[in-house]
């Protein structure tokens, strides 16, 4: 890719290690693209001209990603759960996120 190393500012990271970033490529924040540096994505780095507004709606309404493009796996019911009850979860020998059996 032929950006500027200054111009990517990271804002997120998936569970798979992909590296979401903005691209300040100009002075109004509002416009700024996402890039997406995919550890296991091909091709590895993809553009997406929205805002992280917009790339996050469409993420989370699975709207206009394909599987290829973008490594995240989001849980049917998405949930919070803080990091104690994830601890809790983890040394009782359940699955952190959904407090289920391995």
């Amino acid at each position: 890719m032929d950006v500027d190393p200054d111009s990517i500012l990271a804002w997120g990271v998936t569970r798979g290690a992909d590296i979401y970033c903005w691209l300040t490529t100009g002075d109004d924040p509002d416009l700024w693209p996402v890039l997406v540096y995919g550890r296991h994505t091909n091709p590895h780095f993809q553009v997406h001209p929205f805002g992280m507004a917009e790339f996050l709606r469409r993420l989370l309404t699975n709207e206009a990603f394909q599987e290829e493009t973008i490594s995240v796996v989001l849980p049917s019911r998405p949930s919070f759960v803080n990091w104690r009850e994830q601890k809790r979860r983890l040394d009782a020998g359940l699955d952190p996120s959904t407090g289920e059996p391995w």
